[in-house]
């Protein structure tokens, strides 16, 4: 099969569209990426094989009338060379994850006929998918409450695609209670300072083996603190072996994209979620929703988070594991995991009845 994956900007859209290219390779299929060129895609992308191609794409809702019309331009130019590429590339079909790549390049499939899909990662749907879910064949989603706003006809509650990389069983390296912090793939600011304050008493906790992906921007200034306080801590911008990271953990605190849920729900990690305040839609709230009623997680909004009593309530979770237990138990059959057969068994059928 002949694939082009559009999409990316965050992981929360890159990741899996790795994951469907890893499994339509594994297969023996050709696949071609494209992706908006942004940081993230160039840092992830760098050691895959795959045919990679870049449009200038970017958002219109929520700007300015001039930014729009800025945006607008370069959605019609994104179009006219993603139908070049499709022209030249000849999938069988085409398949959108979201983020600024998507919408142009399904428009163009649409143009010429293609056979096209998507996947929509989170709870509620952003306004590129709702307009898209209208005009392709078919719609995955990643949690069963959004199917409800696509046509029942086109779309399957597949779950998320995920990589393989994050379920490879990786040696524990330590003996004590392993945090992981990540705050997406970009880092969190929120996040970042809330642990540099706690980083005092953090210090205090015995057997910690503490892990932080800060992003690119306050790695730095996060590191520089920690070995300041004399907090030992593994820290990174950027962790490319999720798997390992996992492994480690004990404990997850993140954001609540798409991605990162939906790993933490895999592999069954008691976590306390912290949305992104800005998401649109407050989509990040309603993903975290999910796991918090099935009592695999806990949520907090950033305006409820007061340093000294997160502080207490992690030595609690340190010092409790048979209640990180039950929040692991409550994590199973939450989400598909399945994700990527039932994506692509219903892709091939798709393809072979054109």
């Amino acid at each position: 099969m002949r694939m082009v994956i559009a999409g990316g900007g965050t992981g929360g859209h890159l990741f899996p569209a790795l994951a469907l290219a890893e499994e339509v390779k594994r297969r023996g299929g050709e696949i071609l990426l494209l992706g908006s060129g942004r940081k993230i895609e160039k840092m992830a992308l760098s050691e895959t094989a795959y045919s990679v191609r870049f449009l200038r794409a970017e958002g219109i809702s929520g700007r300015r009338w001039y930014q729009k019309i800025r945006a607008g331009m370069k959605l019609s130019s994104a179009t006219l060379k993603a139908l070049q590429i499709l022209r030249d590339f000849s999938p069988q079909v085409v398949f959108g994850v979201g983020g600024y790549a998507s919408f142009p390049t399904l428009m163009a499939a649409k143009i010429l006929g293609l056979k096209t899909a998507l996947h929509e990662q989170n709870a509620i749907p952003g306004r590129a998918n709702l307009v898209l879910g209208r005009l392709v064949d078919r719609v995955f989603v990643t949690f069963p409450s959004s199917a409800r706003f696509f046509s029942s006809s086109k779309v399957t509650v597949s779950g998320m695609p995920l990589r393989k990389e994050i379920f490879k069983e990786y040696r524990r390296v330590h003996g004590g209670f392993g945090l992981l912090v990540i705050g997406g793939s970009q880092g969190a600011r929120f996040i970042n300072e809330l642990f540099m304050k706690l980083a005092p008493e953090l210090r205090e906790l015995q057997g910690l083996f503490f892990i932080h992906q800060t992003g690119e921007k306050d790695f730095s200034r996060v590191k520089m603190a920690y070995e300041r306080l004399g907090l030992q801590a593994e820290v990174h911008p950027f962790i490319k072996e999720m798997g390992w990271a996992y492994s480690q953990a004990d404990l997850v605190v993140s954001r609540a994209g798409a991605a990162s849920v939906a790993e933490i729900c895999a592999l069954r990690k008691p976590s306390i979620l912290i949305p992104y305040p800005y998401a649109i839609k407050d989509h990040q709230a309603a993903n975290a929703k999910v796991l918090v009623q099935a009592g695999g997680a806990l949520m907090f909004r950033e305006e409820e988070i007061r340093p000294e009593e997160f502080g207490k309530l992690l030595f609690e979770l340190a010092k409790d594991p048979l209640r990180r237990e039950k929040m692991a138990q409550n994590l199973q059959n939450v989400l598909p995991q399945n994700a990527l057969e039932t994506i692509l068994a219903e892709t091939e059928a798709l393809v072979g009845n054109a």
